[in-house]
């Protein structure tokens, strides 16, 4: 099964090698993300992070990766379902990326039905992040045409099960499943694929690379930290957020106090209080993308400790190529 789910995620995303760069804030420039497309995996553009860190205009930006591969790449969209602005800023995002001729679209939060709805009326793949059965089986129902399955050794927002549960769980789908945490060489990139899933999803390691424009401060973190550095915070984002633990990040603390805590399990107040929550810490590591040494706020996942060195992103995905 799992060699024919593999077969079908490579002809969904029009790829070579089933390794997708997750969209990353601050970490997804336009030069990263056509990095990994070139070398024949798939880049997905963080909008934020596009707009937001790097000042492009959206469309121009699609079109700087376009000038530097001719290759597919993705688009991101983080879903806050009733929240008006974000749905607004989604629909213009989309309709660029729809005229830019994106053909590959990864949806994280909320419901994706409306992008799928959309997605089919143009021939374009969508992907859900997932944690459990039952968000997983919300987005099969939606239409979806893969799940990315967020696991907890991912960095950033994470997951709460291991890859291996997570995959024991939604085995029975019959869509791709991706592994979203916790790869960090080609190693486990083949312990991953043999384990059953169709491809896997790669953040850490590719902030760490010489295309990724994060601060090298931040590269070189990654890079001499290890597993046991990384800790869970619900500061960032009012669901716990995998972080490298650093005085920065123990000053700031890594939880919320009791009067957040309360909005955040209240129904009423629960989606208010993560958008401004999400709001703060993306000023915050705005900061940290543009003045290297402001701050050591880096979220990063437990493949950390596989990460020896700062490298190009198509040196790692054409070394994982070679496990295939």
């Amino acid at each position: 099964m799992s060699f024919s789910m593999r077969d079908k995620l490579l002809q969904q995303l029009g790829i070579e090698v089933p390794v997708i760069c997750g969209p990353m804030y601050p970490g997804s420039n336009p030069e990263l993300v056509a990095a990994v497309s070139e070398a024949g995996g798939m880049g997905v553009v963080q909008p934020i992070s596009m707009t937001h860190i790097y000042k492009h205009d959206f469309r121009e930006g699609l079109r700087l990766i376009k000038s530097l591969t001719d290759k597919p790449f993705g688009v991101n969209f983080t879903l806050m379902d009733g929240v008006k602005v974000y749905e607004q800023r989604n629909r213009q995002w989309m309709e660029i990326a729809i005229e830019e001729g994106v053909k590959f679209f990864l949806t994280s939060l909320g419901n994706p039905k409306p992008i799928v709805k959309v997605a089919r009326e143009h021939g374009i793949t969508v992907y859900h992040d997932v944690t459990t059965r039952s968000f997983a089986q919300k987005a099969v129902d939606a239409g979806v045409d893969g799940l990315n399955c967020v696991n907890n050794r991912a960095g950033g927002q994470t997951g709460q099960v291991s890859p291996e549960q997570i995959l024991e769980e939604l085995g029975d789908l019959a869509v791709p499943l991706v592994c979203a945490g916790g790869v960090g060489d080609e190693h486990d990139f083949k312990r991953m694929l043999d384990a059953g899933y169709a491809g896997v999803q790669l953040g850490t390691r590719f902030l760490a690379t010489t295309e990724c424009q994060v601060p090298d401060d931040y590269k070189q973190a990654i890079v001499d930290h290890g597993e046991d550095d990384i800790v869970w915070t619900n500061k960032l984002a009012g669901t716990f957020s995998s972080v490298i633990r650093t005085p920065d990040m123990e000053k700031l603390g890594l939880r919320t106090g009791p009067i957040t805590s309360r909005l955040l399990k209240n129904r009423r107040t629960k989606k208010l209080t993560r958008m401004l929550l999400l709001l703060r810490s993306t000023q915050r590591y705005k900061k940290v993308a543009l003045n290297p040494g402001y701050a050591q706020y880096w979220q990063a996942g437990k493949g950390i400790g596989h990460i020896q060195a700062v490298e190009s992103a198509g040196d790692v995905v054409r070394r994982f190529a070679g496990e295939l």
